[in-house]
């Protein structure tokens, strides 16, 4: 394209070299992990990625969705016009609602609607940290968190992980040896991603604990909370301490798409959340809103029996294809519910070196060192059992099994 003055921009001699004047928290904005996986697609004309952590397509209310958005568009023209700051109101009504029936007792005030919970965990971030400030978080955790909090200069504690999630006398022990107090514990408490791992209720109690000894804001993120297939029902961070801040969505219930979440806590927290939201986009958004809305209130609840029967089978037929194709060393979880598994490789082996490998063969999935910040060399991967058909589990366990034995004997 040409300037007015017949220039083609940023090519003269006084052209500005733009990175120069980066802010410096612009390093922490890298280029995303999925196009390192994706491209490995490539290497074989029948790829099965297991890294995908959306619902799967047919699990996806669809028509029901169409009906719902065909009467939010016959409804007054005024729903285009700008919104409130903090989210349509009925929307903020009806979350309340649900966290009551799971015994998380929040006002209308206290709920920030928000552009899936990705854009809640960002807020966080904006309000509460300063450059250097610390996060605890687990080790591994959700890779979003590490990006969202990467853009804030964050400096992180990890925690390590036992086969019930956040261990806390390690936490304890990352407490007291950190030379600057830290803000905030970030945690997904249940099925988390990436090891589909669940705090158990005495576990909850004594992590909640110790933060409010050492003065950490706890932010509870639970996209997959409803989506629980086996065992029994924990209560959730957020309904065992009221100062808890909740992270949720309805990507994981409804469709991804729709990108609507929401951020509860108390309001001492929540009013500076909504200034910030409104300095970043102004308002929520109104009409997929009241989709959402009303989709929640007139069919979810039957939605999400159907969906954790799909999700249940899901697990089982992949939890089967592991035991059959494995070679012995191999050891994985069987979460109770959510998208993921937690697989762990013999050492010395390391899942990032292992995946063009496993690309060969067919197969590809997330490795469990991009779920550090660091991304420090680890011999765990995620497989999500969320998106593929069910078909696709026990070849895809094949080829994975083939990989590993190749490295195995390579080494």
């Amino acid at each position: 394209m040409v300037s007015e003055v017949g220039m083609v921009p940023g090519t003269g001699a006084g052209a500005i070299d733009v990175e120069a004047r980066f802010a410096r928290r612009a390093a922490s904005f890298r280029p995303s992990l999925w196009g390192e996986v994706t491209d490995l697609l490539d290497r074989h004309p029948d790829p099965i990625f297991f890294g995908n952590g959306a619902p799967a397509a047919e699990l996806m209310p669809v028509e029901r969705l169409q009906a719902m958005a065909s009467r939010v568009w016959g409804e007054v023209p005024g729903r285009l016009g700008y919104a409130e700051p903090n989210g349509y109101g009925p929307l903020r009504a009806l979350i309340a609602e649900r966290m009551a029936d799971r015994d998380m007792l929040v006002g209308i005030n206290q709920v920030l609607v928000t552009n899936g919970s990705q854009q809640g965990i960002d807020l966080v971030g904006r309000l509460m940290l300063d450059p250097g400030d610390g996060v605890v978080v687990e080790g591994p955790t959700y890779l979003g968190a590490i990006q969202a909090f990467d853009g804030y200069e964050a400096t992180y504690h990890v925690v390590p992980m036992d086969d019930e999630g956040l261990d806390p006398d390690a936490l304890e022990a990352t407490l007291a040896g950190a030379a600057r107090p830290p803000k905030l514990l970030y945690t997904i408490p249940t099925f988390q991603n990436p090891t589909g791992k669940t705090q158990g209720l005495a576990r909850r109690r004594a992590v909640l604990a110790i933060a409010r000894r050492h003065g950490l804001l706890v932010i509870e993120d639970d996209p997959y909370g409803e989506l629980r297939v086996a065992g029994d029902e924990v209560p959730t961070m957020r309904a065992l301490d009221p100062d808890v801040v909740h992270l949720g969505t309805f990507s994981k219930t409804v469709a991804p798409g729709l990108r609507i979440g929401w951020v509860a806590g108390p309001r001492e927290i929540i009013d500076p959340l909504v200034a910030a939201r409104e300095a970043a986009d102004v308002h929520g958004e109104r009409t997929t809103s009241r989709i959402v809305e009303l989709a929640a209130r007139e069919f979810l609840d039957g939605h999400l029996d159907i969906a954790r029967a799909g999700y249940r089978r899901r697990r089982d037929v992949l939890l089967a294809a592991l035991g059959q194709h494995m070679p012995e060393g191999v050891r994985w979880n069987e979460p109770e519910g959510g998208f993921f598994l937690w697989l762990e490789l013999p050492d010395p082996l390391d899942a990032e070196v292992l995946l063009p490998r496993a690309a060969d063969h067919g197969v590809t999935y997330m490795p469990g060192g991009w779920f550090y910040p660091d991304r420090r060399p680890c011999h765990a991967l995620r497989l999500s059992f969320s998106s593929l058909t069910e078909s696709r589990f026990e070849p895809g366990m094949s080829r994975l099994g083939a990989a590993i034995r190749a490295e195995m004997a390579a080494r």
